[in-house]
Formats: C-alpha cells, sequence, structure tokens
C-alpha cells in the first residue's frame, strides 16, 4: 500500500491502484546488480525508478519494495567515478543531476549507519561536481548559473537546469553544504529563460515556450526559493500550462507530465485542479494491462522503464513524500 494523500477528493480515485501496479511492473524489470536498464543510461533509469518506488512510500528494507530501493541504491553508489561523477557516458550531467537528486531523497530515509555514511559521502562529492560544472566558463553571459550536458559546455538550458537545481536544493534539505550564490545563480538562469511575450518557459533564453520547460520553470522558481519575487511570470506561467494541456503527441510528453504536476502541486488551489488533476487522470487512462506505460512517441524518451517511472513519479505527487518537492 501507498501513503494516502491529504485531501483524497483532489485525486482520481484509481489513483492509487494506479501508483500500485506501476510499482509493480518497475519492480519486475530491476536485473540482479540492482539496477534498471530498459533503453536509457543505466544509472539515469536506476535513479529514476528508485525516485518512483520512494516517492510512493518504499524505503531501503521497508515497504513492499524495501529490498527493490535498497538493491537500487547499491547500484547507484557502485557507479560513481572516484571524482565524485555520476555521467561518465550517455546524458552527462543528466545522468549525474538526476543520481544525486536519487541519492539525496533515499539518505534521508536510510536506516543504516554505515550506509548512510557511504551515501553521505557520495553526496557530498556528487555536489561539489555540479558546483563546478555550474561554475565552468560560459559563451555568453545569458548562460551564466546554469548547466548542459557536460561538466564544461559553454552554454545552458532549462532542462538540465532543472534536474541539477532540484539535486542542490535536495542535498541542502539533508545537511549537504550549498552555497546561497548557487541557488541564487539558479534561480537567475531559470528566469532568463522566460519568454516574457509568450508568458511561458522556453529551453534555452530567448526559445518559445514548451510546456515541459514551463512545468520546469515553476518548479525551480519554487524549489530555489524565488517564487516570491516573480509573481508576475508564475501567474503567466500557470496560465499557459492551464492553456496548453500535455497530450501524448506533446514533445517529451512524460517529461513534461513529471514537471507539470510538480507545478501544479506547488501552485495548489485552482492549478491543481484543472492542472495537475486532469493530467493525473490522463495518466491512468494511459497504463497498460500490466501496469507498465507504453514508450513515448517521442524518441529521446528511451522504452518502458522511463516512461512508467516518470508516470509513477507524477501520479505519486499527491503522496507528498519527496522531501525535495515539498511545499
Amino acid at each position: 500500500s501507498v501513503a494516502a494523500p491529504s485531501a483524497p477528493d483532489e485525486v482520481p480515485a484509481d489513483l492509487e491502484t494506479a501508483v500500485s501496479n506501476g510499482r509493480a511492473f518497475l519492480a519486475r524489470q530491476q536485473a540482479a546488480d540492482g539496477s534498471f536498464d530498459g533503453g536509457g543510461p543505466k544509472v539515469a533509469m536506476t535513479a529514476l525508478s528508485l525516485l518512483a518506488f520512494l516517492a510512493s512510500g518504499d524505503t531501503p528494507d521497508v515497504g513492499r519494495y524495501g529490498l527493490v530501493v535498497h538493491a537500487a541504491t547499491d547500484y547507484l553508489l557502485s557507479q560513481q567515478a572516484a571524482d565524485g561523477y555520476f555521467g561518465s557516458g550517455d546524458r552527462g550531467m543528466y545522468t549525474h543531476a538526476i543520481a544525486t537528486l536519487a541519492l539525496s531523497q533515499v539518505y534521508g530515509v536510510e536506516p543504516g549507519p554505515e550506509r548512510r555514511l557511504r551515501t553521505r559521502a557520495a553526496l557530498a562529492k556528487a555536489v561539489r561536481t555540479i558546483l563546478n560544472a555550474q561554475n565552468a566558463p560560459k559563451s555568453e553571459p545569458k548562460y551564466a548559473g546554469g548547466w548542459r550536458y557536460e561538466r564544461d559546455s559553454p552554454d545552458s538550458d532549462l532542462s538540465l537546469s532543472g534536474w541539477n537545481a532540484l539535486a542542490l536544493r535536495a542535498a541542502r534539505d539533508v545537511g549537504i553544504e550549498v552555497p546561497d550564490d548557487a541557488i541564487a545563480r539558479a534561480a537567475d538562469f531559470v528566469m532568463r529563460c522566460y519568454n516574457e511575450a509568450a508568458k511561458g518557459f522556453g529551453y534555452q533564453p530567448g526559445n518559445d515556450p514548451q510546456p515541459g520547460e514551463t512545468g520546469i520553470g515553476l518548479v525551480c522558481l519554487y524549489v530555489l526559493g524565488a517564487a516570491d519575487k516573480q509573481t508576475g511570470p508564475l501567474d503567466n506561467a500557470v496560465n499557459y500550462l492551464n492553456t496548453h494541456p500535455i497530450d501524448e503527441n506533446s514533445p517529451f510528453p512524460y517529461y513534461a507530465a513529471y514537471y507539470v504536476t510538480q507545478a501544479a502541486f506547488q501552485r495548489g488551489g485552482e492549478a491543481w485542479m484543472k492542472i495537475g488533476r486532469r493530467g493525473l487522470e490522463r495518466l491512468i487512462k494511459q497504463q497498460e494491462k500490466d501496469g507498465g506505460w507504453r514508450q513515448s512517441k517521442t524518441a529521446q524518451e528511451p522504452g518502458r522503464v522511463y516512461a512508467t517511472a516518470m508516470a509513477v513519479q507524477a501520479l505519486a505527487v499527491p503522496y507528498r513524500l519527496l522531501p525535495a518537492y515539498q511545499r
């Protein structure tokens, strides 16, 4: 079973069944070494799957899938390079940020003292890597404070920056040192991706907005503590999401659903009912009989493990269990 949402009337009646069946599908995909694969970068797929279990109430050795969580955590820890990097190979700083986020969330619920020490040491090194990448020289001032695929990339984008900003916020929440300046510079980059004319957030400064990027922008402003300073853009971005609903033909539909659901939850009230709950109902209707979700039409969204991990995380938002996304 999973934790009950605090306001059951705000979620579809069959939410818990969908989350339960999604977790069961994911658990069947875990390899003997604790990893999850399914077509994408194995470290990133494992971290996203781990987040799906954590978001719906499983912790290391506790809950129906406690052993799944334990094994996935061990696999992630085994994949960190000596310099703290998780991104060797495909997707670079994407993989690194997602692994850092997952480990920060599991660290807060890890019961074993020795494993806590090991996880904390891994987190500290991973955070240094993120901070060093943020400080890499950029080709133009508009890219300052953000992240891109490689640690030394000369530009930045909102998608990469969203994951890395969330990882920093999550690590700070569990006691890893993150300078205030790093948080503020990340929020400044996010705002440079806001398109004033179109009232939404784009992939890079000056780009046209998309629902997924607008969701990322909203979530980042909330979790980075910048929402109070940007009430106009926040209001506009929420309106943009309400008038640009996600469907399976949207670019990166699972990725967008994950962030837009988080954004609607952060906003709360009418935005949650119109945007968040609507998105959950759409995801539940798309769930396959085996508990998983079909692969995205967007080629860069790899396989069913990815689709299911992202869908379960979105559906678990009302459970309010991941500290990184607390209001």
